[in-house]
């Protein structure tokens, strides 16, 4: 689980840490699948029914499967990027990811509440950059340069470039 002695120490001590705090190790090494599910009450407290659907849905059918089986405290903002990133590729709607998120910065702020971490790794800027790029690709695909002709017709590069015909010798 941990690539280096180091990393695993570092593990050790932050369980220690929150044992001092009168966290128990059990629950400091929930799984983000369990730790949702066991404290989604508390993280969705305040939300009307028509919000908490949606965001239900969006565990259930993105967050559970991409990052549940990590320990809640392993979830990092790097993780959160990526996994958002691979949620926009595979055709995810802005909507869809939108309250994707929101579920995940909940559930990651009552982990904050709770003392397990320190920070909310969920809480991501730039990713509906991602989407605007993805709709001007759509609107003006670049052109390939085989499809203009450029890739048969450009004059050639590199280390051969301007030699003329190269002979291979051993």
């Amino acid at each position: 689980m941990h690539p280096t002695p180091e990393a695993a120490q570092e593990w050790i001590d932050s369980l220690l840490a929150s044992a001092a705090r009168g966290i128990n190790p059990e629950f400091a090494t929930q799984t983000l699948a369990e730790y949702g599910n066991t404290h989604m009450t508390l993280a969705l407290r305040g939300l009307e029914p028509k919000t908490t659907d949606p965001y239900l849905a969006g565990w259930r059918l993105h967050v559970v499967p991409a990052l549940g089986h990590l320990p809640i405290t392993m979830v990092t903002n790097g993780t959160v990027y990526r996994t958002t990133y691979a949620w926009i590729a595979d055709g995810g709607g802005r909507s869809t990811v939108k309250n994707t998120l929101a579920v995940l910065v909940r559930v990651m702020e009552q982990a904050v509440r709770d003392g397990l971490i320190t920070a909310d790794p969920a809480r991501i800027k730039g990713w509906q950059r991602q989407f605007q790029l993805a709709e001007d690709e759509l609107d003006d695909p670049a052109p390939s340069p085989f499809a203009t002709g450029a890739g048969y017709f450009a004059p050639p590069t590199g280390r051969s470039a301007g030699r003329g015909n190269c002979e291979v010798t051993n």
